[in-house]
């Protein structure tokens, strides 16, 4: 089976559903209006233990929703539910980072046609799968004006920060990264 980024959901023991049709946001990229998604909170790839221990059975439910007017996704619920006989505290709740899960669990959930998928999306969708794909060219990624465009937006709509996301995804330094993204905006790509 081909790795993807629903495998890797499906692996990780995660269900999502996107029950309420789909807005177009960008030049070739729909996303869904509603996203909830629930699993294991051990298989979350943005927790991390930090003295925690994440034992089996504790499970996550989230529940994000597309504002037009911000742009972005909302977190509309967001439930830890603890295994019999373990307790939900504090500690264990400064583990989880909400938007870090909507970062991981959301760009799973867009509708990209032809003209938006390249490697440098795909890389920002799904950033884990990299080290699976061999670069045509050595390693170099190149960079198209948009593809920056493309990227900045779908970090936006997540709530990443597009240029850390732009300098992520194309192995930039933060200021070239700004600098791609203002011809990028320049020429109506953002």
């Amino acid at each position: 089976m081909p790795i993807t980024p629903e495998t890797e959901l499906r692996e990780r023991n995660w269900h999502v559903s996107a029950p309420h049709g789909l807005i177009d946001v960008h030049p070739g990229i729909a996303i869904p209006r509603l996203v909830r998604a629930g699993g294991p909170l051990s298989s979350v790839p943005s927790a991390e233990a930090g003295g925690a221990a994440l034992g089996e059975g504790f499970q996550l439910e989230i529940e994000a929703v597309y504002s037009r007017p911000l742009g972005h996704y909302t977190l509309r619920s967001f439930s830890l539910v603890a295994p019999e006989d373990e307790e939900v505290t504090g500690v264990l709740l400064r583990t989880v980072t909400p938007l870090g899960v909507m970062r991981w669990i959301l760009p799973r959930t867009f509708q990209l046609d032809a003209s938006a998928l390249s490697v440098a999306v795909v890389d920002f969708v799904a950033p884990e799968l990299k080290p699976y794909r061999k670069a045509s060219n050595g390693g170099s990624v190149s960079i198209d004006l948009t593809d920056v465009g493309t990227v900045y937006r779908l970090a936006a709509i997540v709530r990443y920060p597009p240029a850390k996301a732009v300098a992520e995804t194309f192995c930039l330094q933060a200021r070239t990264a700004t600098n791609w993204i203002a011809r990028a905006r320049a020429a109506g790509l953002t």
